[in-house]
């Protein structure tokens, strides 16, 4: 971009912006395509007409918006709507698009958008149309071309499928428009958006100078919530790459940050959790993990916490605990058959039944979490199985060794893990 071009956008140029916009990219052979490959799932035809019809709006300057489109689109469109097996639940917003083909020069670009979004909304609780969600969150964000959390949602949307390319780029834009319109709250999300979108990759350098940039933004901007949820991605990042130094420091930050009534402390307490257990303190780990219990009922994530209490009460002989948690696993497997949590928690909890050489209780959680990982495609989890069930016929059991020495304050981390149980129980008292 050329400098006369750089110091239009920086006033709010709104043409530039739009040359500026993500490029809106289709799988199939021309733009709106990957709608009509999911015409089992949604009126293919009518939504791909209207998505199309969008577009050229949005990406059209505002002064060439009269005589866009031919007199009959509305009309036409109007007649696909009654013709379509259409969800009532999208005709308000269909109707408001039919509103924009009859008066392209007068409609007001915010009144689209959330038309757009609805709709975008719609194919993405379906859970079988996730190009046509993709498709309308890039609209909506291509008609508000400076409202930084439209892009953001369209990044988001594009990240939940994996199209990370697509993600970052949206993410970006959401940057680029926040810090021209001094919204530094959107700023910063957009900051730990992308981090995350680098992190969910692998690519954790990345992630990390991300989030740094979000905690400098919000720390300049006394964004105190923001602050928090950064020093949480980089304890994750921390976690993660071997860092335990920087992880136990950023583990306090986070909380004290948060304060103790924030409703993601339970989050956090889980992910410290896990820290403590690859710096091999389990039994500091065990005793958060056990407080949380009342703060996830949600039988999936309940599921998930569960494998981990068990592998923590293996390494710490608590072998009461680990029959508790046993019991409760097995009660809630045959009820949660498809879920990606059930071959990872069998695995963990045939890990804490070989630590306490409990054979037979290792055996079964290990070929269950095989038949499982097997039937689910999970890598990962089928090497995990495979590996125990050799341990298990050899009857041998490997010495732990944490990832790195722990080095930080055991005065300071044993004081954080008797913040965190206070202030969850106190929490789960009032659930």
């Amino acid at each position: 971009m050329k400098r006369s071009q750089r110091e239009a956008a920086a006033r709010g140029s709104t043409h530039l912006s739009r040359l500026s916009l993500p490029a809106v990219r289709s799988n199939g052979s021309f733009e709106g395509s990957d709608i009509l490959a999911e015409a089992g799932a949604v009126p293919a035809i009518l939504l791909c007409q209207v998505y199309r019809g969008v577009m050229a709006w949005a990406l059209t300057p505002a002064a060439e918006h009269a005589g866009l489109f031919p007199p009959g689109a509305a009309a036409e469109t109007r007649r696909l709507m009654r013709e379509a097996p259409l969800p009532e639940e999208l005709r308000p917003a269909l109707e408001t698009v039919c509103g924009l083909f009859d008066d392209p020069a007068g409609t007001d670009p915010r009144v689209v958008a959330e038309a757009c979004v609805r709709i975008g909304e719609w194919a993405e609780r379906k859970g079988d149309a996730p190009a046509t969600a993709l498709c309308f969150a890039q609209v909506a964000a291509s008609c508000m071309p400076n409202d930084a959390p439209m892009a953001y949602r369209a990044g988001y949307t594009a990240r939940r499928q994996a199209t990370w390319d697509l993600a970052e780029l949206w993410f970006r834009h959401s940057s680029t428009v926040s810090r021209r319109t001094r919204d530094w709250r959107s700023h910063a999300t957009s900051y730990l958006a992308l981090g995350n979108n680098f992190y969910y990759q692998g690519r954790y350098a990345q992630a990390r100078r991300e989030h740094l940039k979000a905690l400098r933004v919000s720390k300049r901007h006394g964004l105190r919530e923001l602050q928090a949820k950064a020093y949480h991605d980089l304890l994750a990042i921390a976690v993660v790459t071997n860092d335990a130094e920087s992880a136990d420091a950023l583990a306090q930050r986070a909380f004290r940050a948060y304060g103790p009534h924030h409703e993601n402390v339970p989050t956090l307490a889980h992910d410290i959790a896990l820290f403590w257990h690859a710096a091999g303190q389990y039994a500091r780990a065990l005793r958060v993990f056990q407080a949380l219990l009342p703060h996830f009922s949600q039988p999936e994530r309940r599921l998930m916490l569960l494998g981990s209490i068990g592998r923590e009460a293996g390494e710490c002989g608590a072998r009461e605990t680990f029959a508790e948690v046993w019991q409760e696993v097995w009660h809630l497997a045959p009820t949660l058959q498809g879920v990606s949590g059930l071959s990872p928690t069998m695995v963990q909890l045939a890990q804490g039944a070989l630590r306490l050489e409990e054979w037979t209780f290792a055996e079964r959680a290990a070929r269950y979490a095989l038949q499982v990982a097997k039937s689910r495609g999970e890598a990962d989890a089928v090497a995990a199985a495979e590996e125990l069930l050799d341990m298990i016929e050899s009857r041998s059991v490997v010495a732990t060794t944490p990832w790195t020495p722990y080095s930080g304050n055991r005065g300071d981390a044993e004081f954080l893990a008797d913040e965190l149980v206070s202030t969850l129980e106190s929490a789960a008292a009032n659930l």
